[in-house]
């Protein structure tokens, strides 16, 4: 048996439903709000919650920041400003904020906000929906980084908040570049002979009614996609069990994207949990998110036909980036 993805959430997550954390491990021990504004802050600050999984020291890592006002409306759309600095070993101090980047609203699949988008971000106040800021930074050395988010909000105001987060030395989780584990992992052929109960392949297979969803996401392995040459689009999620609701959507949408690209590439939904009263992960699962640390999800790669890792991404899924790569193919 395999041992289990940590299931602790951030303290915050308690406090804000469907916080942009998702379903963090115990990775995010590094995360802190840190309490001294920086001089230009304005009156209002903001929270800001790092959810990007596995950020490690090196050259353009994906950096994810749900970014809400202190109140727990989340700030939407349009641009903000990520300023980062070196801390070093540890949290305490200060840093010249000499890294920046511009971060672009990323909504969350199938949990979009519900207005129309606007240029610059706002409040999303009574409002549905949910996504993150995203950005691509270079990260030279491991340890402690802080990071601060300048909105300049489409009402006029500008605010800030600021956090501290990790940067590992080397990647936990399977990275760009990496050699893909060759996965046995389960499909709809071992449930029909009786190798694996179907909820062991998607945990929404329960109850009275126990047929796999999206079984066009279960019928072949990750193995044996590679040996025929083919690529591989691989979603780790748990539709389920997700300590968000972010897992469902997600998997829900990229089954219609497979429908689209199924001359292209493979897709294999990967469920975590073989049993989740167990605490017993499927094998799949662990090779490819389980770390000391316990482990989070999702996870969505895009692997080539020479096994090859060419991208991945963490917790919120650019469905359009994983679209433009497949047409590239």
């Amino acid at each position: 048996m395999r041992r289990l993805v940590s299931r602790r959430a951030p303290a915050f997550l308690t406090a804000v439903a469907l916080l942009l954390t998702a379903c963090n491990g115990d990775g995010d021990d590094g995360q802190a709000a840190d309490d001294a504004p920086s001089p230009q802050a304005a009156e209002q600050e903001l929270a800001v919650i790092v959810a990007s999984y596995d950020v490690a020291a090196g050259e353009d890592r994906r950096l994810l920041a749900g970014v809400l006002t202190l109140d727990a409306a989340q700030i939407a759309f349009g641009e903000v400003t990520f300023e980062l600095g070196y801390l070093g070993d540890e949290t305490g101090g200060e840093a010249p904020l000499d890294i920046e980047a511009t971060a672009r609203y990323l909504p969350v699949l199938g949990l979009e906000p519900e207005i129309e988008p606007t240029d610059q971000p706002m409040v999303l106040v009574g409002e549905a929906g949910t996504g993150v800021y995203e950005a691509f930074v270079d990260l030279e050395e491991p340890g402690f980084y802080g990071l601060q988010v300048t909105a300049e909000l489409a009402d006029g105001t500008t605010r800030q908040g600021r956090v501290t987060f990790e940067v590992l030395p080397e990647p936990e989780v399977p990275d760009v570049g990496d050699e893909a584990p060759r996965s046995q992992n389960l499909t709809i052929a071992d449930v029909e002979a009786g190798d694996a109960l179907p909820v062991s392949v998607d945990s929404r297979a329960q109850g009275e009614d126990d047929e796999v969803p999206d079984a066009h996401l279960h019928d072949t392995t990750i193995a044996d996609a590679l040996d025929e040459g083919m690529p591989v689009v691989v979603i780790l999620s748990t539709p389920t069990y997700c300590v968000s609701a972010f897992c469902g959507p997600l998997t829900t949408k990229l089954a219609m994207v497979a429908t689209e690209y199924e001359d292209t590439a493979a897709f294999v939904h990967i469920e975590v949990w073989r049993d989740f009263e167990a605490r017993e992960l499927n094998d799949a699962a662990a090779e490819w998110i389980q770390t000391e640390g316990g482990g989070n999800e999702p996870w969505v790669f895009l692997v080539d036909g020479d096994g090859t890792i060419q991208a991945r991404w963490d917790n919120v899924v650019d469905v359009q980036d994983l679209e433009a790569r497949l047409q590239a193919f």
